[in-house]
């Protein structure tokens, strides 16, 4: 069934386009007054303009044409007439540069301090408006296009192909400006400020402002509201845990005793077909973010982009496969987040297992038969990727209490007297098995 075409939908769609872009043009305006530098993507753009007799957003429009032109000959047969209307962008997106400049060219500052805070505050408003653009999802930016079309040609990460690219920028602008001033002009302490600092608040835009949602029609739950009305609701037991408390072993058990499927490194297949993904991939990436500076970087750069990047494919098909099984039969499910996505949801028992850190560590050590210590910074480091992993995808802090009907420290009582604690929690509560004819 074809999607009803919705002329209101799509002009708030453009207005929030072009806000976006006028903002994004403002950010930029101020980085440049500031003369500490400019973000990596303008930086080449800007010392241009300071060589040659034409303006900031005249270079800015040539090079996103060239990104553009470039990016037809990476698709070649998979260019489409619809990537056209990504000049429409540039041509806006150039004017609201040359435009923006022109109001902030009476602004003088001369103390070191005020431009840096100028260039932090450019920042900001930058990330306001990429947030924008992206919120927008209509059109991307030629210079989006180009390293989309890029990352697939060379089957390299979207994130990872950007901060390339942006270095290809800031190089050839570093080179130009030695060579022409014998000074760094246009990439200096802003522009490092700018490539941290903009993704950081992109993403900080995504999980705290949501009143533009609605005016897009955008969803903003993971369970959308009543969408269990019309669903039987069979028993369903979801289980988070910090690694080596007995996520797994317990859940394992609980199954057993109740009669019921139990779900773990089997979802991992599950999740792989719907994600078209290979298996690896989901073992490798599920429930973990990328820690480190380039993978904040490569995080920042999706949240600047309408890509969509690994984890969130992998996350996505786990929501899909979970409300699946859930549906259809009762279960423990253990781990991927399970007691978010069936938020709300009846018949469902969330429980989280926690444990002292000597016990985890002597679980992980036997098991995988490695020494207690190394054990000890794995349970850390797994912990810490997985509290990360649902504040990402949620927007709250893993383990927080109100998201669980019960919480067992598994250390206090041992694995099997675990399982007998919550059985006997179990029959005091409404849960219940049933099957989903029922």
């Amino acid at each position: 069934m074809k999607e009803k075409f919705n002329l209101t939908l799509l002009i708030r769609k453009f207005i929030v386009l072009v806000a976006g872009l006028f903002i994004l043009a403002f950010g930029i305006a101020l980085s440049a007054k500031s003369g500490l530098g400019v973000s990596p993507s303008q930086s080449l753009s800007y010392i241009l303009s300071l060589i040659a007799p034409l303006s900031m957003g005249t270079f800015t429009m040539i090079i996103n044409l060239c990104l553009f032109a470039g990016q037809i000959l990476i698709l070649r047969k998979n260019f489409k007439l619809v990537h056209f209307l990504q000049l429409a962008v540039v041509f806006i997106f150039s004017y609201f540069t040359d435009l923006t400049l022109a109001v902030v060219a009476p602004l003088e500052i001369s103390s070191y301090w005020a431009r840096l805070l100028l260039s932090i505050v450019s920042c900001i408003i930058m990330a306001f408006g990429v947030f924008l653009e992206v919120k927008a999802g209509l059109i991307v930016m030629a210079s989006e296009g180009f390293i989309s079309a890029l990352a697939d040609k060379i089957r390299k990460d979207f994130g990872l192909t950007k901060i390339f690219v942006d270095w290809g920028f800031i190089v050839l602008s570093t080179i130009l400006s030695l060579l022409c001033f014998r000074a760094f002009v246009g990439v200096r302490e802003g522009t490092v400020i700018a490539a941290f600092l903009v993704g950081y608040c992109v993403r900080f835009y995504n999980k705290k402002i949501r009143f533009l949602d609605r005016f897009l029609e955008s969803p903003t739950e993971l369970m959308p509201e009543n969408v269990y009305a019309s669903l039987s609701c069979p028993l369903v037991i979801t289980i988070e845990r910090e690694l080596g408390s007995g996520g797994h072993e317990i859940g394992e058990a609980l199954a057993k005793r109740l009669g019921i499927k139990f779900y773990d490194y089997n979802l991992i297949a599950e999740t792989a077909k719907a994600a078209g993904l290979p298996a690896d991939d989901i073992e490798k990436s599920e429930e973990r973010l990328g820690i480190g500076l380039l993978s904040n970087l490569s995080q920042g750069n999706y949240a600047m982009s309408q890509e969509e990047s690994k984890e969130e494919a992998i996350f996505r098909a786990q929501v899909q496969v979970i409300r699946e099984i859930a549906e259809k039969e009762s279960c423990v499910i253990v781990g991927r987040l399970g007691s978010y996505i069936l938020n709300g949801r009846p018949n469902t028992l969330n429980l989280f297992l926690s444990a002292d850190l000597d016990f985890r560590a002597e679980q992980i050590a036997q098991k995988l038969k490695i020494p207690k210590e190394k054990a000890r910074k794995m349970v850390k480091k797994e912990d810490s990727m997985r509290a990360k992993y649902c504040e990402h995808f949620t927007g709250m802090p893993w383990g927080l209490a109100c998201h669980y009907g019960l919480a067992v420290h598994t250390s206090d009582y041992g694995l099997d007297n675990s399982v007998e604690l919550i059985l006997d929690a179990m029959e005091h509560a409404t849960c219940k098995v049933e099957s989903a004819a029922e």
